[in-house]
């Protein structure tokens, strides 16, 4: 998987949260990755410090976690951190779709039966 992520021996930090920011890494996966030398090398301090509530979990706030990959924080719990924010705001977003869905569905049952009850 390592090879995915590197280019002439260099790790491309930002391929690799951004693959995380899409949901396209789960954590395990993160874990494993983040055990190989290369990626240990690469990494930016041991933690990340600027955790926020999940009250101010968003989009927004997952798309400026991920351009702190290339300033402040590039590790294992940062990485660990963003892949939780990202599935976060992915299932926040489904629920809105779903929910828009069922009130869409309710609307048109109304309809259809004012407007039976119009004809009847």
């Amino acid at each position: 998987m390592v090879e995915r992520y590197t280019r002439n021996g260099v790790v491309d930090r930002a391929a690799i949260a951004k693959d995380v920011k899409m949901c396209k890494l789960t954590a395990a996966e993160i874990q494993d990755l983040c055990e190989n030398k290369i990626v240990q090398d690469a990494f930016i301090g041991n933690s990340y410090a600027n955790k926020q509530p999940k009250e101010k979990w968003n989009k927004d706030y997952l798309e400026r976690l991920y351009y702190a990959v290339a300033a402040e924080s590039f590790n294992l719990d940062y990485l660990l951190y963003l892949n939780e924010v990202a599935n976060f705001v992915a299932k926040a977003k489904f629920k809105k779709v779903v929910i828009a869905g069922v009130i869409i569905v309710l609307v048109i049952i109304a309809g259809v039966v004012v407007f039976s009850y119009i004809l009847a």
